[in-house]
């Protein structure tokens, strides 16, 4: 009932208040709810107009990322010299507001994970370039459908340019397309891809036969990488190359894409680390999971429960780490103290990571 000199609290902003509750308990129990599909919408619009209209509840506007505290817009100039826009995230969930306390371990995570060393795109992007057993999407101009692209999944490697070749059947499609027009574009994605959180890039340029002169050396640089493919023998399949490369566009994540110029990908190295990445995080993901976990919790300040952590990146910066938190999920990054650049090194890294980890449960617990 109505208390004199009171006013009777907006239904909106009892549901408001209500979600509050609801979500503070956990958000994974409630992203995780059979109810949630349903509820989650309303309470989503009640926060919405209720923050809008209350300032006086305290919610916090700025959109970010609900696992790495990133940012949908950065206005920062330093962190975003070129003015880049955001993304226009309008009354989606990531715009619902949030309390000053989540607010507060968001940022922290996002400024943890803006100071972590990691390699520079052209590294980055030649490292995608030179996975083993890489398979990635070709676009050529169709000869039936004139005017229109044909997509095709292809094997590739690359040269010691990061020139990306292939071997072709006279048969396939693909190649009569390339012979009657070389314009293409390949796009790749990093080996562990899932979705927008992970790296892809697109190369567009010319793609040719390569003179008879090279064949030799390409046919044992691509078995190299793809060791089952016995038809790079056969006397039907010939060499092609994007021997011009007119343009290198890059993904690394989620609001995280721009472009490098050819001379600087041409320039770039592959990480030192690459060729042995897989075996050390397939070990670390079959066995030490609950190491992963402790990481992100005790080093990047994660908190809650974390359902599933998978590394999915090494390089000799440190790792990424694939999280999910209920119907939540992110990417990140755990550094090493210092660059590593061989295999010995690496394990002696994660180790001082797991020690890092004992000092500090050591230290809450004390």
């Amino acid at each position: 009932r109505d208390q004199p000199g009171k006013e009777m609290m907006s239904r909106p902003l009892i549901a408001t208040a209500l979600g509050l509750i609801l979500m503070a308990g956990s958000t994974v129990a409630f992203s995780t709810s059979p109810l949630s599909s349903i509820l989650r919408p309303a309470l989503r619009s009640s926060y919405a107009r209720a923050s809008r209209s209350s300032p006086a509840l305290g919610l916090s506007m700025e959109a970010r990322d609900k696992v790495t505290g990133a940012k949908f817009e950065e206005k920062d100039e330093k962190k975003n010299p070129g003015k880049r826009p955001g993304h226009a995230v309008g009354d989606s969930e990531a715009a619902a507001p949030v309390s000053p306390e989540i607010e507060a371990q968001r940022k922290r995570i996002e400024e943890h994970q803006s100071a972590c060393a990691k390699p520079s795109w052209p590294e980055e992007i030649r490292t995608i370039m030179a996975q083993k057993n890489g398979f990635a999407t070709l676009s050529t101009m169709s000869k039936a459908h004139e005017g229109f692209p044909m997509g095709s999944i292809v094997g590739f490697a690359t040269d010691a340019k990061g020139r990306p070749f292939f071997v072709f059947s006279s048969l396939s499609s693909h190649t009569q397309n390339l012979v009657a027009n070389p314009k293409a574009s390949l796009c790749v994605t990093e080996p562990k891809f899932k979705g927008a959180a992970d790296a892809r890039v697109t190369l567009i340029g010319s793609v040719t036969k390569v003179d008879g002169g090279e064949e030799d050396e390409l046919r044992k640089t691509y078995m190299e990488s793809h060791p089952g493919a016995y038809w790079a023998e056969f006397q039907d399949f010939s060499f092609f190359r994007m021997n011009e490369i007119a343009d290198v566009s890059f993904v690394g994540g989620f609001a995280r894409a721009g472009a490098v110029t050819v001379e600087e990908y041409m320039g770039g190295e592959p990480d030192p680390l690459c060729a042995f990445a897989d075996p050390v995080m397939n070990h670390m993901n079959l066995d030490h999971t609950d190491a992963l976990k402790d990481y992100v919790t005790y080093l990047v300040g994660v908190d809650g429960d974390i359902d599933t952590c998978q590394m999915k990146r090494l390089d000799k910066y440190g790792f990424d780490v694939r999280v999910a938190m209920g119907s939540d999920a992110g990417i990140i990054r755990i550094p090493f103290p210092e660059p590593v650049y061989e295999r010995k090194a690496i394990k002696e890294a994660i180790v001082g990571l797991s020690q890092q980890v004992a000092k500090k449960k050591a230290s809450k617990e004390a």
